[in-house]
């Protein structure tokens, strides 16, 4: 019998929310400077790359995304992502 650790799918992990939301701020701000410094379709590229980092920031922020469930990835369940306090064992008393 093979035992799973059961998976939330769609779910991140606390380095790859960090990392989503530092990318997600360059791209931002890329984007706003693009945009307003920039001319004609170039300048919609730039809006692109700038709503691209919102995407990531809404993902970092609610630590799910939705390509990722689709992929059926996800970080594994444990005690410390809910907050999960077990009680301490009072030996028998």
């Amino acid at each position: 019998m093979t035992v799973r650790t059961p998976v939330r799918r769609g779910g991140l992990g606390t380095g790859e929310r960090i990392v989503r939301g530092v990318l997600a701020g360059g791209a931002v701000i890329a984007g706003i400077v693009g945009w307003l410094t920039g001319a004609g379709w170039f300048a919609w590229a730039w809006l692109a790359i700038g709503l691209g980092g919102v995407d990531f920031m809404i993902t970092a922020v609610l630590g799910y995304c939705p390509l990722y469930a689709r992929l059926g990835l996800g970080q594994p369940y444990t005690a410390d992502l809910f907050k999960v306090r077990r009680r301490r064992s009072t030996g028998g008393r």
